[in-house]
């Protein structure tokens, strides 16, 4: 009935009555009517943008940066291939530890669990060099070319733990290509060095960079400058050192000059629109004190 009045009162006025945004009366507009003059009033360009800076991008730049000069102090100890005495391995063992037991705490269970990786590894040494005794070394070499990449490609270079799955097979991909490298060495000790090295350098130093980037960001710049250093430092061992050296250089300006240039350049050209045509979002909080922007 209130239909029906509704439209015989629509039918003796001469203009439609103005659009209204509601479902509870009836209206002379079909269901997927727009209003032309209204319908953009409430468009809204980067909605909650936030202009990183120059600065802010140089320093997110370093992490990426901290993983390739990572990974090439990891090849250059390879390269090498310095023969490690007895001596040497417990050294670097002892340095390991005290590291592991740095950043974990200095718990009995902590200390417990580096005593029995430690045998646990020098005892499967011999086994891991004779890993891959049947398999030709340019397999070996692709192999770890394409774990390294693996490794750099699913690596967390945000401040926070990240994505744990990711972070497993980071790892595990950066592992597995110590074990390739070091089934191709001729030493037990240096075997076991490899993988000692490995393991610092893609499991504890990103765990180094958390703790830092927790207590002290801007102290990472420090981590940053040392394994650059470090990586000039081992080329210099090298007849080629200056190729690792411009390598370096070059990645250097890539991660903290160019890339940031360039993505606050790209900034100026974002430009998401938000309207009525996007979904409907819950604001406010339920009666029972729930709220409803985090469900």
């Amino acid at each position: 009935n209130e239909y029906k009045s509704y439209l015989s009162m629509v039918g003796r006025s001469s203009e439609k009555p103005k659009f209204e945004k509601i479902l509870f009366r009836a209206q002379p507009y079909p269901d997927n009517y727009t209003c032309q003059k209204t319908f953009l009033n409430s468009l809204i360009r980067n909605k909650n943008l936030h202009i990183y800076s120059f600065n802010e991008c140089a320093f997110y730049g370093q992490l990426p940066l901290q993983q390739i000069c990572g990974t090439i102090i990891f090849i250059l100890l390879h390269v090498l291939n310095i023969d490690v005495t007895d001596a040497m391995l417990v050294v670097v063992a002892m340095v390991t530890a005290i590291f592991y037991l740095t950043i974990a705490g200095s718990s009995r269970n902590e200390a417990k669990t580096c005593i029995l990786f430690g045998g646990f590894l020098f005892g499967l040494s011999p086994i891991i060099q004779t890993l891959t005794q049947t398999i030709s070394s340019d397999t070996i070499y692709t192999v770890v070319a394409l774990c390294l990449l693996l490794n750099f490609t699913l690596q967390n270079y945000s401040l926070s733990k990240g994505d744990y799955m990711s972070n497993c097979v980071s790892l595990n991909a950066a592992i597995f290509a110590a074990v390739c490298l070091a089934s191709r060495l001729d030493n037990l000790n240096a075997v076991t060095a490899t993988i000692v090295h490995a393991i610092v350098i893609y499991g504890l130093v990103p765990r180094v960079r958390l703790r830092i980037a927790s207590r002290c960001p801007q102290y990472l710049i420090c981590l940053t400058v040392a394994m650059v250093m470090a990586c000039c430092g081992l080329a210099m061992f090298l007849p080629h050192w200056r190729v690792v050296i411009v390598a370096v250089v070059i990645s250097s300006g890539v991660c903290v000059l160019i890339v940031p240039l360039v993505f606050v350049h790209l900034q100026k050209l974002k430009d998401n629109i938000y309207g009525p045509w996007d979904e409907a979002e819950l604001i406010g909080i339920c009666h029972d004190g729930r709220d409803l922007t985090s469900e």
